[in-house]
Parts: structure tokens; C-alpha cells; sequence
């Protein structure tokens, strides 16, 4: 008998015993807790067995199942084993496991066709996640893997059959110890301000490189450095690029090598961060490995590389550019179609092949003192054929010897228009007609007459010419004027010229010539002015000048430029100088100006560059824009 009572005895300790372990998990429950325990099987969120709900007091068993609860689900949720979500469901509040016993892998796993929301207040926290193929986990909070074991891990299942993979949509932290693995087929798209961070490391599942495709979307504005930050290291087979940001993006420095494809997308400019190299072998299996450039976005190169590590007979990379979007490159070489072998060896695009779009927009960014080239790049379907084309540069841009000539809707900067000039390509100057907003004759009341016109665009314009005659008949009218060079800036500018080669009183008409860098002439016109040299008076019939910043003159300019601006009363007057960044870098500051017009000479000790001045005097301001040479 007593040595019975001593038996149970000891058994109840050991129950003391076994209870004291599990009496800390779960920890501080509130009414509403959830609670699975059941050591041996699974559990079901869409279930009440093996549950138990705290009512405040004690844990019950559950009568409802969670995901019967109303939701945001606001309440904790204890895990004491590996849980399954086999319904749709919103969590605010949080997922715990048991991590008194490290040993045991208390898996979350969202079931095929179910998608998990996590709200940015709610956390999970449990020894591995798993998704699966054809399941949505929306992740806006935190999610937890403290283990460093890799059975500890965030998987983001392959698909199967016609089945897509499992599906991670990561506003939020999901921080790793152990890893972070995802397969073929699986999406993951990181939003702005989404990251995957730890000493954990990433893994591709294998299989992927030779049967299917893993694609990773980034919306964050700083690319893959703002998105992945995993110290443990990368290893992953070639990966497939989405760029969907909301804002300007660049790709990072650290996104894993060689990529598969790459797609822009967003709307707006991703930026390289570094060279990419793509695997640029054909894979029977999937579609062939391309960089894309979807319209209304811009790829932006700056001088780095975009190449294909695949020279021999199965390489199958390919650039494309589609109509409406844009490629900006400041690479000394431009772009190119050009071959050696299977592989293009010049210029930012060195892929097997590139299709370059007629309906696309081409950015040549360099900042050298050298002249850039173009490159010579293929057009379709419209050979020798862009929709705009810019140079940023205040060097002329050196075009490709067989644009004779490049076709154009658009250009702004300086291009050669010569087509004299046979190692040169040039631009073909009737697609880009001068468009006037005014021209305006006004005589002075006492001995000139003062010509003011502005243009709408004059991209391909060479310079002006003012015509004067005393009939109105352009055939009869004189040249008064030196040539009045352009400004060539596709947003228009204002000019003005002052006719002193007056002698008689009567009525003048004048007309405004302008020169492509062809030859080619237009006139416009006529504006007539009322000259009484004797009398005085301004019998104008057209709009007197107002206040403002009329021109910059030479524009380019190196090392002074003529500030020339027009005032209706005499008045101080100041200029401030921006640089691209919005920084002000210098002022100038004029007393008592008299009316009229009037010039300064600016001769600033600035570095080449552009430059916006704002104009200010007599409560009227604007600005213009000016382009430092040096």
C-alpha cells in the first residue's frame, strides 16, 4: 500500500512537473484568445477541433472556429503545433507559437486557394512559414522566424499542374534567421516600403533554372537593397524582374547575378545601379530571357551595361523597347545593333539581339566635354525612325552615319542637321516646323521699332531673320538683321530685335524669317508699325511689351551670356540663379533700372551644367533656362 501512495505520488509530480513546462505558454491570454494544443495533429483554423477559446477565466473548447470570428480578427492566436488556414482571413492581431520547445516545427501554412491578410498591427511568429501553390499571403505587419535552422523557413511553394506557385505580397517585415526559399512558378512582389531582412539567407527551390520561372516584383523605390537585405547570403538560380514601383526606381547594387528577365513596367524610370548580366541561353520551357521596356516607362542605363553571358548557338537574349517607352542612356557608345558574332559588343545594350521601337523615345544623357554617339541601332517597323529624341547634352550629339536622316516627331538639343556631312547622321529638319505664338511690331514714340516674338517650339531651327518693307509684300522686304540665333528648346522661348535703320515717317511691315540647319526658310508675318519720327508717339496696332525676362543671349554660353529683359517702368530688379536641384547658387541684385530694354552681362563662376534664372521686378517674374559650357 505504501508503496502505491508513493507511486502516485510520484506520478502527480511528474504531471506538477509537465505542467509547470507548458504553464508559461500559452502567457497572459485575454478574453477571446484562441488556443490549438492538441500535440499530435494539425490543426485547422476553419475547425474547433483541438482548439480552445480563453473566456476570460479558464480555457474552454471552442465552439466556433476562428476564421467563423469576426473580422479584422483583433484577438491572439496560440499555436502548440502546426496550424493550417483553410479559409480566407484577416488578422490585426497575432500569431504565437510555442517557442518553450525549439525542437518541434510549429508551421503556419496558408492552404491553396486561400489568401491570408496580415494587418500592419498584426504579427506572426512561429518556427516556419509555408505557402502554398495557388495561396495568397498579404503581409502589411511583422512576421518572425527566430530559429536559424533551415527546417526554420519562409516557403513560398512551386506550383503544380496548372496550378500557379504560392503568392507573398509584402507591404511589411518579414524578418529571417533561417531562410527565405521560394520556387518556380511562386510570385513575390515587395512593395514600397516592404522588406525580407535577417541573418537568414535565400534560396531558390531546385529545378527552376531548366523547367520554369521564378519572378520576384519590386515596387520599392530603392530596388532589391531596399527589399532583400538577408546577410546569409544569396542562392538563388537566374531570377525574373518585375520593376512596378509608383515612383523612379533603381535597381540596386546587391540584386543577385546573372537575372533571367527583367521587365519595366511602372510608369516611370528605373535607373541601373550597376551592371546586369543576363543567362542568355534559350530555355525550351519558358519564354526566352529578355529585358523589356513596357510603354509610358523608362529604362535609364547612365553609363552602365546591360549583357548577356551566353556567346554560342543557343543564346537568346533580348532587349525590347516598346513604342511609348523610353531608353536614356549616357554611355559613350549610345546603343547599338550592331554584331560580333551572336552577341552585340557596343554601346549600353549588349544582349544576342534588341528591338528597338520607331514609336519609342531615345534620352542620350552623357556629361562629358566629347561629343556622345548614338550608336547605330535598328528601328521597327519604321526604319531610321524615332518618335523624340533628346540630347542632354550641351556637346552636339554625334549621330550614327546611316541616319541619313533619322526621322523624327520631336528633338530637343543639339544635333547635326547638315547632310553635307557624310560621316554624320543628321535629323530631318521638315518634321519639326517652327511654331510661333506672337509676332509684334512696336515703335518706340521716338527712333526705333522694337520686333518681340515667341515661339511655341522651334527644335530644328537655325536662327532668325527680320525682313522690313514699306508694302505689303514679303517679296519686296529687305533683310535688316544679323542672324538672331535660336535657342532650340522644344518648350519655345522669346525673343526681340531693335530696327534703328529708321529715316522716314510712314508705315513699315516686317516679317520674321526663320532658318533650319538645313536651309530650309519660313516666313511669318506680317506685323506693321506706325513710325512719326518727328511727332513722337507709338501708333501700333499690335500689343505693347510688358515686364519680363525676354531671352539669354548666347544660350549655350561660355564664359558670359547677355541677360536681356524689358521694363515698362523703372524699377529694381534681381535675378536668382538655380541649379537642377532646386539649389540657389547665385543672385544678382540691380537698382533703379530704367524702363525699356535692358541687358547684363552675367559671367558666372559656376561649372557646366544647366541652369534655371528667375526674373523678379515690378511684382512680375519668370524664368528661363540657360546651359553653362566649359
Amino acid at each position: 500500500m505504501k508503496s502505491f501512495i508513493k507511486s502516485l505520488m510520484l506520478i502527480v509530480a511528474m504531471l506538477a512537473m509537465v505542467g509547470a513546462v507548458y504553464a508559461v505558454f500559452p502567457e497572459n491570454p485575454s478574453e477571446g484568445d484562441y488556443w490549438y494544443n492538441r500535440m499530435t495533429l494539425h490543426g485547422n483554423f476553419a475547425a474547433t477541433a483541438g482548439w480552445q477559446r480563453y473566456n476570460g477565466a479558464a480555457w474552454v473548447d471552442a465552439t466556433t472556429a476562428v476564421t467563423n470570428q469576426q473580422q479584422p480578427f483583433t484577438k491572439n492566436i496560440y499555436l502548440s503545433n502546426t496550424a493550417i488556414l483553410k479559409d480566407n482571413f484577416t488578422l490585426a492581431g497575432n500569431i504565437i507559437s510555442n517557442t518553450d520547445d525549439p525542437d518541434r516545427n510549429i508551421r503556419f501554412t496558408v492552404n491553396g486557394g486561400c489568401t491570408f491578410n496580415l494587418t500592419n498591427t498584426g504579427t506572426v511568429t512561429v518556427h516556419s512559414v509555408l505557402i502554398e501553390d495557388n495561396a495568397t499571403f498579404i503581409n502589411k505587419g511583422t512576421v518572425n522566424l527566430p530559429y536559424t535552422d533551415d527546417a526554420s523557413e519562409f516557403y513560398v511553394e512551386t506550383g503544380s499542374g496548372n496550378q500557379t506557385g504560392g503568392h507573398l505580397d509584402n507591404y511589411g517585415t518579414i524578418n529571417v534567421n533561417g531562410r527565405f526559399r521560394f520556387g518556380y512558378e511562386a510570385s513575390i512582389i515587395s512593395r514600397e516600403g516592404g522588406i525580407i531582412q535577417g541573418p537568414g539567407r535565400m534560396q531558390t527551390e531546385a529545378g527552376g533554372a531548366t523547367a520554369g520561372d521564378y519572378r520576384l516584383s519590386i515596387a520599392n523605390a530603392g530596388g532589391w537593397d531596399a527589399a532583400f537585405n538577408l546577410t546569409g547570403g544569396y542562392d538563388t538560380a537566374p531570377i525574373s524582374y518585375y520593376f512596378i514601383g509608383e515612383t523612379d526606381q533603381v535597381t540596386g547594387v546587391n540584386m543577385p547575378q546573372p537575372i533571367y528577365n527583367m521587365t519595366v513596367e511602372s510608369g516611370h524610370t528605373l535607373t541601373l545601379s550597376k551592371q546586369i548580366e543576363l543567362r542568355g541561353r534559350n530555355n525550351p520551357y519558358n519564354e526566352r530571357p529578355n529585358v523589356t521596356v513596357k510603354s509610358g516607362s523608362t529604362l535609364n542605363t547612365g553609363t552602365h551595361i546591360i549583357k548577356s553571358n551566353e556567346t554560342g548557338i543557343l543564346a537568346a537574349s533580348k532587349f525590347i523597347l516598346e513604342p511609348g517607352a523610353t531608353i536614356k542612356t549616357a554611355h559613350p557608345q549610345g546603343i547599338s545593333s550592331e554584331k560580333s558574332g551572336r552577341i552585340i559588343n557596343k554601346g549600353a545594350i549588349q544582349l544576342n539581339n534588341a528591338e528597338y521601337s520607331s514609336g519609342a523615345d531615345y534620352i542620350f544623357s552623357a556629361t562629358t566635354s566629347e561629343r556622345q554617339f548614338s550608336g547605330c541601332f535598328d528601328t521597327t517597323p519604321t526604319a531610321n525612325t524615332v518618335r523624340n529624341i533628346t540630347n542632354t547634352n550641351p556637346v552636339m550629339l554625334n549621330l550614327c552615319p546611316d541616319f541619313r536622316p533619322l526621322h523624327v516627331t520631336d528633338y530637343t538639343g543639339l544635333f547635326n542637321h547638315d547632310d553635307t556631312i557624310l560621316t554624320e547622321g543628321y535629323i530631318d529638319p521638315k518634321t519639326l516646323p517652327v511654331t510661333l505664338s506672337y509676332f509684334n511690331a512696336v515703335f518706340n514714340g521716338f527712333d526705333s521699332v522694337t520686333l518681340q516674338w515667341e515661339t511655341q517650339t522651334e527644335t530644328n531651327n537655325l536662327g532668325f531673320y527680320i525682313l522690313r518693307s514699306v508694302e505689303p509684300d514679303a517679296a519686296q522686304a529687305n533683310i535688316v538683321s544679323e542672324l538672331i540665333p535660336a535657342a532650340n528648346s522644344s518648350q519655345g522661348a522669346s525673343y526681340y530685335f531693335e530696327d534703328k535703320s529708321l529715316y522716314d515717317d510712314g508705315l513699315y511691315y516686317y516679317w520674321l524669317q526663320d532658318v533650319s540647319f538645313a536651309g530650309a526658310v519660313e516666313l511669318h508675318g506680317p506685323a506693321m508699325a506706325q513710325v512719326s519720327l518727328n511727332a513722337g508717339g507709338n501708333h501700333s496696332p499690335d500689343i505693347p511689351l510688358k515686364t519680363g525676362f525676354t531671352r539669354c543671349f548666347p544660350n549655350p554660353f561660355n564664359p558670359s551670356t547677355q541677360l536681356e529683359y524689358y521694363l515698362e517702368n523703372s524699377s529694381d530688379v534681381s535675378f536668382e540663379v538655380y541649379n537642377l536641384r532646386g539649389q540657389l547658387v547665385d543672385q544678382i541684385s540691380l537698382r533703379n533700372q530704367a524702363s525699356g530694354f535692358n541687358r547684363y552681362t552675367w559671367e558666372p563662376q559656376l561649372s557646366s551644367g544647366v541652369y534655371l534664372i528667375r526674373f523678379a521686378a515690378g511684382g512680375k517674374s519668370n524664368t528661363r533656362r540657360v546651359v553653362l559650357t566649359k
